[in-house]
């Protein structure tokens, strides 16, 4: 059994975009010096001792191809020209076999605390078949809400939805491979009239399923999901008072 990180980087960024280069490229201040801002998620990872944390790409980003084949970690890419993130966070599961870990997140975003996925790993390990990483925010209606019962499983998830579940939104998750092999058929059948395939909507039919343990964990309120100027304005604001490498 191995535990792998998977971070899609197939979007085009068009919300932080006309910026020169990929947006998880972006520069972020911390500590006196710039990291670009997914490295944030690939130190989490490194973190939970991963196997191995795997890029898909889209193969227009050159700079991303370049910039992490230079890095000092266990990293392998995939250039995907990816319809939908979740296709691109489940577009590695081929390679891996049904009881391996995978740990998912979005490399644009930024979160404390800095054990995050390692939380979520030990909850699969625990046996829970899928685990996501719960953040409270101002207005879940703006994010993928979460409802948990009292004993922290997961009983339903909404997207952009108001009212919300609730003020808690999932960043990050686990899974074992065979329960995500479940996710992306759920993924694949979708009907979206936008023609967008949503995790969230994933999540939500997935924690139907009978013989599914899925978990929240519930880790902070420190969740940035730097996608457009303003919001990387505000994590400059407060990242070296609550992040850590």
């Amino acid at each position: 059994m191995k535990c792998v990180g998977i971070l899609p980087m197939a979007g085009l960024g068009s919300r932080l975009q006309p910026i020169g280069f990929s947006k998880e490229l972006y520069p972020v201040a911390y500590k006196n010096r710039h990291y670009a801002i997914s490295e944030f998620s690939v130190r989490a990872m490194i973190r939970a001792q991963v196997d191995e944390i795997k890029l898909v790409i889209n193969p227009d980003k050159t700079d991303l191809v370049k910039y992490y084949s230079k890095y000092d970690a266990p990293i392998g890419m995939y250039l995907f020209k990816s319809p939908s993130l979740p296709e691109s966070c489940l577009y590695p599961l081929f390679s891996l076999s049904d009881e391996d870990i995978i740990m998912c997140g979005l490399p644009d975003t930024i979160f404390a605390p800095a054990d995050g996925y390692v939380q979520v790993k030990k909850s699969v390990e625990a046996g829970a078949d899928i685990s996501l990483g719960l953040f409270k925010v101002a207005d879940g209606s703006k994010f993928d809400s979460v409802k948990l019962d009292k004993k922290g499983k997961v009983k339903g998830v909404k997207v952009k939805q108001s009212p919300p579940l609730s003020d808690w939104i999932w960043g990050i998750w686990a899974a074992r491979v065979k329960t995500a092999r479940k996710l992306a058929k759920i993924i694949y059948y979708q009907n979206q009239k936008s023609g967008e395939k949503l995790l969230g909507l994933g999540f939500d039919k997935l924690a139907q399923q009978k013989g599914v343990m899925m978990t929240g964990i519930k880790l902070s309120h420190d969740y940035f999901d730097v996608g457009d100027m303003e919001a990387v304005v505000r994590a400059n604001q407060v990242i070296n008072k609550k992040f850590e490498f």
